[in-house]
């Protein structure tokens, strides 16, 4: 579809890579993304800096061509289509992050507590807790605008309890918090590192209400939420996929009207 002030044409060859993909813009994502590499990897030499350090030089730098990619993609798809492709970017660096985690903890052998990912300074529980009630409301709002189909009903689902894990999280957080205070001892990593529902030491696993389940009440909460986000991103890209027609499609009824 393509947009020109108040007048609308659909474009039947919009695609889920149309929105997601770079595009036109190509080129201006191929040279930012050299250009990031080579700043992050001249600092890293030079200074030791760490990894979140290279992690927001590159973030900085590709966010030049994503601004110009999604003032465009308004222009022509409407606020909803530049608010998924938004999400989905996210969600995917998101995704990546718990990769790394994972990658830290199993095959450099970091303890829970030190698996930081590329952006230590943002693990953090209330971080958690705002960004995945963040991704509900957004889905709750792409829904809305029009992108209904069953993996959308899926997602939400998904994430209402995926912020539901985070909710209990962060309640627990701040118990360990206080806890400790009153103990006199200073805040630990440990208690950024506590289980929700799932997972070894998670609710479900002592809560006597079911006996030893493979993976739900056995695996450390690195990997418990590493699965969370694959489940995320993979739901959030098939409802896109299907969605993203007559998203654009009710945008351009809604501007026409």
């Amino acid at each position: 579809m393509h947009m020109n002030g108040n007048t609308h044409a659909v474009d039947d060859r919009l695609s889920f890579w149309g929105i997601f993909g770079p595009g036109r813009f190509t080129l201006a994502f191929a040279l930012a993304a050299g250009i990031a590499a080579l700043l992050a990897g001249v600092l890293a030499w030079q200074a030791s800096m760490p990894i979140w350090g290279g992690t927001l030089i590159v973030a900085g730098v590709l966010a030049i061509p994503l601004a110009l990619k999604w003032q465009d993609d308004l222009q022509r798809y409407g606020a909803a289509a530049v608010a998924l492709s938004i999400l989905l970017v996210l969600q995917a660096f998101h995704t990546l992050e718990h990769i790394v985690q994972v990658i830290q903890f199993y095959v450099l052998d970091r303890p829970g507590a030190q698996s930081f990912g590329l952006l230590s300074s943002l693990n953090a529980e209330w971080v958690h807790f705002t960004w995945n009630w963040l991704v509900f409301l957004l889905v709750i709002f792409l829904y809305a605008r029009g992108m209904r189909n069953f993996w959308a009903k899926l997602l939400i689902a998904w994430a209402f309890f995926h912020g539901l894990e985070h909710t209990y999280m962060l309640v627990r957080y701040f118990q360990v918090l206080n806890e400790l205070a009153q103990l006199g001892v200073a805040p630990l990593p440990v208690a950024s590192a506590l289980p929700g529902f799932f997972g070894r030491d998670g609710w479900l696993a002592l809560s006597e209400l079911c006996g030893r389940i493979p993976g739900f009440t056995t695996l450390p909460r690195v990997a418990i939420h590493f699965w969370w986000n694959a489940g995320e991103i993979l739901l959030l890209a098939l409802a896109a996929w299907r969605g993203l027609p007559r998203l654009i499609a009710a945008e351009a009824q809604r501007t026409q009207t």
